[in-house]
């Protein structure tokens, strides 16, 4: 686990913008893997994040908006990434 520089405890929410609401259960899943001693649930509009000791709010918020934007790109890339796979393997 890393630690980061200017680490505090505490609670903060991050806005998660519309167009990638709908990513945002699989890259909280991903985060949880990543981040085992934070918790983190939805809500309203973003992910409400618990901090444990040793944790940059500013990092963590980049973590966050970062996994939900590569759920997003991975989401959006799969059936192309199939076929290109089905293309090649002659499936």
């Amino acid at each position: 686990m890393t630690k980061f520089p200017n680490a505090t405890d505490g609670e903060f929410v991050v806005e998660i913008p519309l167009q990638f609401e709908k990513y945002t259960d699989a890259a909280m899943l991903r985060l949880q893997a990543l981040y085992p001693a934070c918790h983190l649930a939805r809500q309203g509009g973003g992910v409400s994040v618990s901090l444990s000791a040793g944790f940059s709010e500013d990092q963590f918020r980049k973590d966050v908006l970062h996994v939900v934007y590569r759920e997003k790109i991975y989401a959006e890339t799969l059936v192309m990434r199939q076929a290109l796979v089905a293309a090649v393997t002659g499936r």
